[in-house]
């Protein structure tokens, strides 16, 4: 149905005591396509504003023979359904102070005898239309409101699986130190750390494509893959190339997942570390770094099986110093400026600290953004070896 149709067929409630006038008014209308109802005194249309609730405009004459339209106008105005209703109100009465008093209590336009037939059509179909445009804007907010409350509904059931299975495969490991800023109710960052049932630690920091919920579902197989896997054992070399395999099959191909993933194996003395489009992590001791993991291989989901590099950085293990990684959320981060906190900052805040580089970090961006809400997801988190080889040994020990 076109606007033009849909105005036409509204309703006017035609309210004046002169027969011969309310006729001749109806008769005009009903030609230009509206549908007219009369009423010849106060009390009647009343009472059919009363059982009729599809009155779409009132076309009122003041001086009626049992009242006047402001008698009207004040039930109206008491209704809140009425009170919506436009009125355009009839008199030959023009001064000032009258004119005022009527759109106080609700008169939406106003016209004065004797009437001009032709500029009566045009103020009534600009008023239905307007009516019609604020019926279609409601309707449209109460349809927005339901896809808002859905969409709610969805997300907390999602949000509630996705803290569910994050608990499941989360391990408190002393020594591991993780500090996560989600941008939104869902993370496109995960770090997981778990020790396997041969006494051997896992860490796992994860940064998907985007952020919020399109995010941490693309993360959600790397961490079932990794969870399954260190139960089983396997070297990170196996993890990460299983995880890959999983994403190029099951993931849009504009979904991939940057991640670094460390295996410390106190029993061979040894680190191994496979960092895919991470930033760099840094193994500090007393300020100096000892050793930088540069990433060295593509993000996981984006080469197929035959390209896929699994190779490993291996280094001898030492209880000394700490180990720090993050997203590139922190280095990527920005301040009022346009300045990014950027990878050199990184570099100094860390060759500058010895005890708490994590905290150091975290303070410093949030010093350097002035804001504690940032742009994207934010992970920094910090390994202690010394502590960890201690409770790893002590799980082993318990174990058996």
């Amino acid at each position: 149905m076109s606007e033009k149709q849909h105005i036409l067929r509204k309703r006017i409630l035609v309210v004046d005591d002169d027969e011969a006038l309310n006729n001749l008014l109806c008769e005009f209308l009903s030609d230009k396509g509206f549908v007219t109802i009369k009423a010849f005194s106060l009390a009647q249309a009343m009472h059919i504003l009363k059982i009729d609730d599809e009155i779409d405009l009132l076309l009122l004459d003041y001086q009626l023979t049992d009242g006047n339209g402001i008698t009207l106008l004040q039930q109206l105005h008491m209704d809140r359904q009425l009170n919506e209703m436009p009125v355009i109100m009839i008199s030959s009465n023009a001064a000032p102070d009258f004119l005022e008093d009527c759109f106080e209590l609700g008169v939406t336009d106003y016209v004065v005898k004797p009437i001009n037939l032709s500029s009566l059509v045009l103020k009534i179909s600009a008023l239905i239309k307007s009516v019609v445009m604020q019926q279609v804007i409601r309707e449209q907010n109460s349809e927005l409101a339901r896809f808002k409350q859905e969409a709610e509904r969805e997300e907390s059931v999602a949000k509630f699986i996705y803290e569910y299975l994050l608990r499941q495969n989360s391990q408190h490991i002393e020594g591991v130190s993780i500090w996560l800023k989600s941008l939104s109710s869902f993370s496109g960052d995960i770090a997981l750390a778990k020790i396997s049932p041969r006494g051997d630690f896992y860490f796992l920091l994860a940064d998907a494509t985007g952020h919020g919920l399109s995010a941490a579902i693309t993360v959600m197989p790397v961490v079932t893959i990794f969870n399954s896997m260190v139960a089983k054992g396997f070297h990170i070399k196996s993890i990460v190339a299983e995880i890959n395999r999983k994403l190029i099959r099951d993931t849009p191909p504009d979904r991939f997942v940057a991640a670094i993933l460390i295996q410390m194996q106190p029993s061979r003395k040894e680190i191994d570390v496979w960092n895919g489009g991470m930033p760099t992590a840094y193994w500090l001791n007393q300020g100096e770094i000892v050793k930088a993991f540069r990433s060295q291989h593509m993000a996981l989901g984006i080469l197929d099986e035959d390209m896929f590099d699994t190779n490993v950085v291996t280094c001898d293990f030492s209880e000394q110093g700490i180990i720090i990684t993050y997203s590139d959320g922190l280095i990527e981060e920005t301040n009022a400026e346009g300045n990014s906190f950027s990878l050199a900052r990184v570099t100094e805040l860390v060759k500058n600290e010895s005890s708490n580089v994590q905290l150091v970090l975290i303070n410093a961006l949030k010093e350097f953004t002035g804001r504690d809400q940032y742009k994207d997801d934010v992970s920094i988190c910090m390994l202690e070896p010394k502590k960890i080889y201690t409770n790893c040994a002590q799980q082993l020990h318990d174990r058996f």
